[in-house]
């Protein structure tokens, strides 16, 4: 379940991304800075090796970056449980999936309502299991620039947008620098 909340803050902030930074145009929103040495956690949507310099710069500009993973937020027991199938080999060949179409749909129906909730709950766990104050995310293109978002994890609420149409082929440290300085407040 846990997973599911998780996929759903990624999901949910990567398509609102993506129709919002479509174009190359420079958008940018802060409400308020986000003070330096303020536990962050930082989600990328990048190779292990790009994560590893933009994690680098946030930790050497001085926010204390918390190590979060997405597995943290789960358990294998949330994702596969073979309970969950013992309906299925009880219907035979000339039955119909009636019940199981109905438990699907009662399922998709549970995680559609319960969207709010469960993203309200993997937030709220984040910022009290490991004392992160700001949720950072960020999508970095080495052929188009990138994208980032800042949530305040005491209100949820968004306190910094940037969309940078800049390329990165030649200098990611430098798109990182900018963006922590955007949400620093420094430029």
């Amino acid at each position: 379940m846990r997973s599911t909340k998780l996929a759903i803050v990624i999901a949910c902030s990567t398509l609102l991304s993506s129709i919002s930074c479509g174009g190359a145009r420079t958008v940018k929103y802060l409400e308020r800075p986000i003070p330096l040495n303020s536990g962050v956690a930082v989600i990328v949507d990048a190779p292990n090796k790009l994560k590893n310099i933009i994690l680098a710069r946030f930790l050497a500009r001085g926010f204390a970056v918390k190590a979060i993973n997405a597995s943290d937020f789960y358990s294998i027991n949330d994702v596969f449980d073979i309970r969950d199938f013992k309906k299925v080999s009880y219907i035979g060949q000339n039955e119909n999936f009636l019940s199981l179409e109905k438990a699907y749909n009662n399922l998709f129906k549970m995680h559609f309502y319960n969207y709010e909730v469960n993203k309200a709950e993997v937030l709220a766990e984040m910022r009290n299991r490991w004392n992160v104050q700001y949720l950072i995310l960020l999508d970095v293109k080495s052929f188009g620039g990138g994208w980032g978002r800042a949530i305040d994890l005491r209100t949820n609420d968004i306190v910094w947008i940037e969309n940078s149409g800049v390329s990165l082929t030649a200098d990611t440290e430098k798109l990182i620098d900018r963006f922590i300085d955007s949400m620093t407040g420094k430029r």
